[in-house]
């Protein structure tokens, strides 16, 4: 099993009362490439 080198649970953004993410949980393995993918303006 691959270490995991960085690690978010529950990931909440919200602009004002919308919540553009609400509980998201993600984690990072070493030796492994990610590439996060939206549209221009998204805020990535």
């Amino acid at each position: 099993m691959t270490a995991a080198v960085a690690r978010t649970r529950g990931l909440v953004k919200r602009y004002g009362k919308l919540a553009a993410i609400d509980g998201v949980d993600v984690e990072f393995a070493e030796n492994r490439i990610y590439g996060l993918l939206g549209r221009n303006g998204v805020g990535k």
